[in-house]
């Protein structure tokens, strides 16, 4: 009688359990990164951000970096390196350069196609973030183990149609990387860049260690980021071109 009770119990078992270890969603992902980052009230109330540190290349070469972003869609990232400094830019309806170590010493646009792969850098709050509202489409395509570590893999294909992957950690819910195309030298470029070292600056979590490089190429570049400012004071005259 017992064995037959336990057979009897094996369907309602077996309904327990699916339900317990029911597959993750879209929403259901988005929503723990989001209040892992912490909580979409703060990430929607922060108005602009200042973060500092050092990058360094594989070939050792150390620039100070300064990334300036504002609310809505301005942004500013400052290197500088021997003296000379870098500046890529974009006021919310163009984007522009400063690049003398390629040889451009005065302001210039940025090529069309630079600007618009680079939309996805604008938004404050990341595309994830009311993702439908601002027009994105999002995909949970899959799984991968990165850096020994499991992670939900979603496409995003932005408003203006660039693609975007990103890995979302299956225990912390933290980014942990991000794959996109950018236009670098008049070359399409598949980019790769993970982050680490994730630390709570203000009531938010930001990551202080980040490294981007070409998929398949060992170059890299490492930033450790130094300070994290939150709601700095930014001229709008830093995002404009001059001139």
């Amino acid at each position: 009688m017992r064995t037959r009770s336990m057979f009897r119990l094996l369907p309602v078992l077996g309904l327990l359990l699916a339900s317990c270890s029911s597959p993750e969603t879209v929403d259901t992902i988005v929503a723990g990164h989001v209040a892992a980052r912490g909580g979409k009230e703060r990430i929607q109330a922060l108005q602009s951000m200042r973060a500092t540190g050092l990058a360094t290349s594989s070939g050792g070469r150390v620039a100070r970096v300064v990334r300036e972003i504002k609310r809505p869609g301005r942004i500013r990232v400052e290197f500088t390196f021997q003296g000379l400094s870098s500046i890529y830019a974009h006021d919310g309806e163009r984007g522009w350069q400063v690049a003398p170590l390629m040889g451009h010493f005065a302001p210039e646009p940025l090529p069309p196609e630079t600007a618009a792969a680079a939309v996805d850098q604008l938004d404050i709050e990341g595309p994830l973030v009311d993702w439908r509202a601002k027009g994105h489409s999002v995909e949970l395509v899959g799984r991968e183990t990165i850096g020994g570590r499991e992670t939900f893999k979603l496409e995003e294909r932005l408003k203006g149609g660039e693609l975007r992957f990103d890995y979302i950690d299956a225990e912390t819910h933290l980014l942990a990387r991000t794959d996109v195309a950018r236009t670098l030298g008049g070359r399409r470029v598949d980019l790769e860049t993970t982050f680490a070292d994730y630390r709570p600056v203000g009531g938010l979590v930001f990551p202080h260690l980040i490294e981007s490089r070409a998929k398949g190429r060992p170059q890299s570049l490492r930033i450790v980021v130094e300070t994290i400012e939150l709601d700095p004071d930014l001229d709008e005259a830093r995002f404009r071109m001059p001139g």
